[in-house]
This record gives structure tokens, C-alpha cells and sequence, in this order.
């Protein structure tokens, strides 16, 4: 079975999606899939974070598929007390959501501090969304010299950085970086790292970049920091369940015929995401 480790579902730019839609995409094959509610992050219908996180609770209870993730809006909150009264009731949470490049708040902002501070004492994840890695608010470096300041609290670079190959080599140099110095626990997903302009490149040339490195650090193989991941329904090639199955079987295939190696293929479809979130 397979983890989806970054997914949405509501009313976006995108597309207003529903449960029932994410989960129709996403299939029998998915045994979890790690969502937040877009309602919170960018949306026609935006919630404050309260109402969001409610909404997505009771999503959760619904769709038991659906994993959740608490969205966080450093950029509005003045009392982070709700927020922790929050997780504190609803351990279904399984980790925290962060949209830099959504809330125009840079990534190393004093904002974010005390959202990592409830992140290190319930022990959750963060995925942040990783820009460009010229963006001014959520590049892959700007997410780095904040995760510093809190190394032992794991935090996903989610796309990578979604810029091209010049981005990706950077923010894999950031990975390594801090796995060779030991300055931050960065982990990273595996959305929009080889699609460009909504099509699939098959060559998952940039992905198998990113594996190369973190399987041979000086430290040792460090591939269980990578999550599979599409960020469905972002993107028309995420939006219907034909397209979604058909990007899990080239990943597969290439993956299997560059490396022959089931277990490393296991581990990023879904024992690295079951390992990081205590699933």
C-alpha cells in the first residue's frame, strides 16, 4: 500500500474539491493520505485557523483514509494559546501545515516561532511548502535558517522547492547540508519535482537526483528523510483518477529500473511517511 504524504481538499484556486473528490483520485491503492483543508492556506471561502482545523477534524472523522495535518496562520494568530489548547484535545493531528508563499510571511519569520514551539512539544512534523528558491517568503533556504533555530523538530520541504533544476540542486544541497552538519532534521516530498507546465517528465530525472544523494551522504544513506507525495488536486495531472494512478506507475517503474531495489522503493511510497508520523 501506498502514503500520500501531501494532499487538500476545499474551495481553492485550483478548484473546489470535496472529500469525496480526494478521495475518489487518490483510490483503493492509498491506504493514508496526509491532508490539510486549502479553506485555511489560500481559498475563496477562507477560514481562520480555528474554523479551518474544526473543519478538517470532522473531514478526518469522516474519511478515516484522510490523515490530518493542522494549518497554521503565524501571519493572523495572537493567541497561539487556542491553537495549543487545540492539539492538546485532538491528538488526530498528526503534524503541522505551513504556506509561507500563501500567507506573504517570510519563512524565517519570529512569527512561525511559537507554532515550532508546539510542534517540538507534541512532537509533529511540520511540511512546509517550499517555493522557488528565489522566493522571498518560502524558498528552501529561508525554511532552512528557521529549522535551525529548532533542530530537533522534523520539517518537510515539500515540492523541493518549486522551481527548476537550479532549485532542486540547491535545496539538495541544503538536505545535505544539514545532514552532514547535523544543523536541522529536514525531511523532503516528492510533489511537482519532475512535472513542469502540468506534464509528467517520465524521465523522474530530478527525483532520481535527489535519491542519489541522500543514499550516499558521508554520513550514510539518509533516503528515509524522502516522502512520496503528489499534492493532489493541485495541478490537472492530480484532478482525475486515471492521471493520479498513471504518476504512481511511471514513479514505480522508474524508480525500480534506475535502483532494482524493492525495499527503497517500499520505504518512499510509504514506510518513511509511516515512520516520520507514527502512523
Amino acid at each position: 500500500m501506498i502514503i500520500d504524504s501531501h494532499v487538500h481538499y476545499g474551495n481553492s484556486l485550483w478548484g473546489n474539491f470535496s472529500p469525496e473528490d480526494l478521495i475518489n483520485i487518490i483510490g483503493e491503492n492509498i491506504e493514508f493520505a496526509i491532508c490539510s483543508n486549502l479553506e485555511g492556506i489560500d481559498s475563496p471561502n477562507f477560514k481562520f485557523e480555528l474554523e479551518c482545523n474544526e473543519q478538517m477534524l470532522e473531514t478526518a472523522k469522516k474519511f478515516p483514509k484522510l490523515k490530518p495535518l493542522y494549518v497554521c496562520q503565524p501571519n493572523l494568530t495572537e493567541n497561539i494559546e487556542i491553537a495549543k489548547e487545540f492539539l492538546k484535545n485532538h491528538s488526530e493531528f498528526i503534524g503541522l501545515k505551513i504556506h509561507p508563499e500563501c500567507m506573504k510571511l517570510p519563512a524565517d519569520s519570529e512569527k512561525y516561532n511559537k507554532y515550532l514551539e508546539l510542534a517540538r512539544e507534541f512532537k509533529k512534523p511540520c511540511l512546509y511548502h517550499s517555493g522557488h528558491i528565489k522566493s522571498r517568503f518560502s524558498s528552501p533556504k529561508l525554511i532552512y535558517k528557521k529549522a535551525q533555530e529548532f533542530p530537533d523538530v522534523p520539517i518537510i520541504l515539500g515540492h523541493l522547492s518549486t522551481g527548476p533544476k537550479e532549485s532542486h540542486i540547491e535545496a539538495i544541497n541544503i538536505l545535505l547540508d544539514s545532514i552532514e552538519n547535523e544543523k536541522a532534521t529536514l525531511y523532503v516530498d516528492t510533489s511537482w519535482i519532475d512535472f513542469a507546465y502540468e506534464k509528467l517528465n517520465e524521465s523522474y530525472e530530478d527525483t532520481i537526483m535527489l535519491i542519489e544523494a541522500l543514499k550516499n551522504t558521508t554520513k550514510g544513506d539518509f533516503t528515509n528523510r524522502i516522502l512520496w507525495a503528489s499534492d493532489s488536486p493541485v495541478g490537472k495531472f492530480n484532478q482525475d483518477k486515471k492521471s493520479y494512478a498513471y504518476n504512481i506507475q511511471v514513479f514505480k517503474s522508474r524508480i525500480k529500473e534506475h535502483f532494482q531495489d524493492e525495499t527503497l522503493l517500499k520505504n518512499l511510497l510509504s514506510k518513511n511517511a509511516k515512520n516520520l508520523y507514527n502512523i
